[in-house]
């Protein structure tokens, strides 16, 4: 059956109050039951919920058993406690035909049914004899969190899934400790039982009310926000109510609020919630309302309002700048005279770099001017233009940048040097521009002769010396250096003539790559591509037989030419051996070894086990059925290629010799296909390779 039509999906919570009283993740990994208890007046309501998929499963197949024990009678404590059965027989999940008037009318009953009895339950497929088991764990891995979190919505539901009961049994003045136990049978595993004790008093505890409520302005919405942390332990989800006068309130939503953003390892400490409202300028008044795991609402908190604000519309814009006599800055900008009646004024900042800090440097400037002087500018100046609303709302120009008049850049450092260490540590040095106005010097660095510079200085340098760190450890030999001296109008000289560093050699050559082999009467043939390095003296051909591990590598070739071949034809039929390859450079250094390759030298010609190789299309069920039959009993494995017509073969599927079927779902229609099928026997032979070619 599926419950989908009846129900919409909550993707909210995973792990719903699986764990109960603040419990921590690591806790959840143990197989056991977890339980909460609170007394109404009349009735004792318990909720308990199993840490893990597989105790909820079990909890549903062998049921529930509910012990109360009394332990205090009158404030006296009892030598020995009595017991009393709750549950006279295992407590189970109603049966299905039992909710079918709920799910109409009720969202949680619905994913509750759907988790206990739905034939299915979506999550993402993948594809694959392993991928069936992980998908069928997904699936129970949702199932037990979507119904945990229905349950912890709704206690009406959680009752009917065996995950909530009511005591009307008991006395006042009395103690209880109630017990739930999952009645596994003998040889499983055993699950913890749930324990929790309620002392009944004439005094209710009452629940608390959310505190901390405050709301925020913004155009046509209103920010919400109210205390979480506190009441984590008591409050499952949250009603928010909206008033326009104060008195009579109407619920947003009949969904109740889950906060989303509280994470086992980034805790939230508040809710938050946007509401959209109609219009600006009109107070609107809110009170927000706890729900509990046993479906109590809290009283409300304290009422609070709060009214849209229209936002700004225009954005000054600075246009244009100039100088006068005296040589102040007159600053000239644009401002929709339409939304004047928005706004006190302007202010003008200022700062001497475009980050900032900026201060205020005039302000009370009327909404109806468009120009501003400031005076006794520095070299370089950064403005900005900043309207001021009547709703203590501002916008902010873009940044304008007004440099004194100095268009002369200084001349281009000279005299630069420089060494690098073992280590890396680069010390440049130049001389000093003679300038009066310099402020100092940028360096810039590249990788490559050829390659733009790139700055490495976060501002300028007043010294002539700089010391840098670079990477003794990479492929290029040399790294260059350029310096820009800078005054204080922020005038850039030209670049210096550049400066080509040489690292220490301490890098090994690049692994030569092994690109082919094969296996002969001749012997094993080997081909590599060479070390990309440019310093590479020579490279070493090295041999390992597996059976003689202990007798390490062996340099069987060694070349300082060209060469990239080598046929070994010492090699002994019916041995396995590990090939590498090195390079070495002129100081010495050897690289990593390429990936080495294990070859099997074979001791006679191929055969031909595989008989009766073939394919057939089935176009109902949009496959090809391929099957072969084995006429030796040494097989040890099957490799399938498959290819389409005109492309290259790849590898398919590697199977165990016993497999003589096996089904291609992964097929287009009006596409040629090939297959190649070869046995690899128990000495290590690949038999001869059967090829069919099929068109679906």
């Amino acid at each position: 059956m599926d419950f989908k039509k009846h129900y919409r999906v909550f993707l909210i919570v995973l792990f719903s109050s699986l764990v109960m009283n603040g419990q921590e993740v690591a806790d959840v990994l143990k197989n056991e039951v977890k339980v909460i208890v609170r007394y109404d007046g009349s009735n004792v309501k318990l909720r308990w919920a199993p840490t893990t998929p597989s105790a909820w499963i079990k909890g549903n197949t062998f049921g529930y058993h509910i012990e109360r024990f009394t332990i205090a009678k009158n404030g006296e404590i009892l030598e020995k406690p009595i017991k009393v059965d709750i549950t006279e027989s295992n407590l189970f999940p109603e049966p299905l035909e039992l909710w079918e008037k709920d799910i109409e009318i009720n969202d949680y009953a619905a994913i509750l049914a759907q988790s206990l009895y739905g034939e299915r339950f979506e999550v993402g497929q993948m594809e694959g004899g392993l991928a069936q088991i992980i998908n069928k764990s997904k699936e129970i891995e949702q199932r037990y969190s979507f119904g945990l979190f229905a349950a912890d919505m709704d206690f009406y539901s959680a009752k009917k899934a065996a995950l909530g009961l009511e005591d009307n049994t008991i006395e006042k003045d009395n103690e209880y400790l109630y017990k739930v136990t999952i009645n596994v049978p003998e040889g499983a595993d055993k699950i913890e039982s749930g324990i929790v004790s309620i002392k009944i008093q004439e005094n209710i505890e009452k629940l608390p009310a959310p505190i901390d409520v405050y709301a925020v302005g913004d155009d046509k919405s209103i920010l919400l926000t109210w205390e979480y942390a506190m009441f984590k332990k008591v409050f499952t989800s949250y009603f928010l109510e909206r008033s326009e006068d104060g008195t009579n309130f109407k619920r947003l939503g009949d969904t109740p609020l889950v906060n989303l953003n509280d994470k086992p390892d980034k805790p939230s400490t508040r809710m938050f919630y946007v509401d959209t409202i109609p219009a600006n300028n009109k107070i609107y008044y809110y009170r927000v309302q706890g729900i509990t795991p046993f479906g109590e609402v809290s009283p409300f908190s304290k009422v609070i309002s709060a009214r849209g604000v229209k936002k700004l519309e225009d954005v000054p814009h600075i246009s244009r700048y100039s100088f006068d006599k005296q040589g102040s800055v007159v600053l000239e900008w644009d401002f929709e005279e339409k939304v004047e009646k928005d706004i006190i004024g302007f202010e003008l900042n200022w700062a001497v770099q475009e980050k900032g800090p900026y201060t205020t440097v005039v302000s009370d400037i009327s909404a109806n001017s468009r120009k501003v002087v400031y005076k006794n500018p520095e070299p370089s100046n950064y403005f900005r233009i900043v309207a001021l609303s009547k709703n203590n709302q501002k916008t902010t120009s873009l940044t304008s940048f007004v440099q004194t008049i100095d268009s002369i850049p200084p001349s281009k450092p000279l005299g630069l040097q420089g060494v690098v260490d073992t280590l890396g540590v680069v010390r440049l040095q130049w001389i000093a521009n003679t300038e009066k106005d310099i402020l100092g010097y940028r360096v810039f660095r590249g990788n490559l002769e050829n390659e733009e510079v790139s700055q490495i200085t976060i501002s300028p340098i007043s010294r002539t010396s700089f010391i840098d760190t670079v990477q003794v450890k990479s492929l290029n030999s040399q790294v260059f250096y350029q310096i820009v001296a800078v005054d204080q109008r922020f005038n850039m000289s030209d670049y210096s003539e550049k400066l080509a560093v040489l690292k220490p050699d301490v890098v090994p050559p690049s692994s030569p790559i092994f690109s082919k082999y094969s296996v002969d009467k001749e012997g094993v043939q080997l081909q590599w591509i060479r070390s990309t390095s440019d310093d590479v003296q020579y490279h070493q051909l090295y041999r390992q037989s597996t059976k003689d591990v202990e007798k390490g590598w062996e340099l069987i070739f060694k070349s300082s030419d060209t060469t990239a071949s080598y046929r070994d034809q010492t090699a002994i039929t019916g041995i396995t051996y590990r090939y590498a390859v090195f390079a070495q450079d002129k100081v010495g250094l050897q690289s990593a070894p390429s990936t080495p390759l294990t070859i099997t030298v074979q001791k006679n010609d191929k055969v031909k086990v595989i008989k009766g190789f073939r394919g057939i299309v089935d176009r109902e069920a949009k496959n090809i059925n391929l099957s072969w039959r084995i006429t030796s009993d040494q097989v040890r494995e099957l490799i399938i290629y498959k290819n389409k017509e005109g492309e290259k073969p790849v590898l398919w599927k590697q199977l165990p010799g016993t497999i003589n079927t096996i089904s291609d779902n992964g097929v287009n229609p009006n596409t040629v296909y090939i297959y190649q099928l070869k046995a690899i026997t128990g000495n290590a032979q690949f038999t001869e390779l059967e090829k069919i070619t099929i068109t679906y």
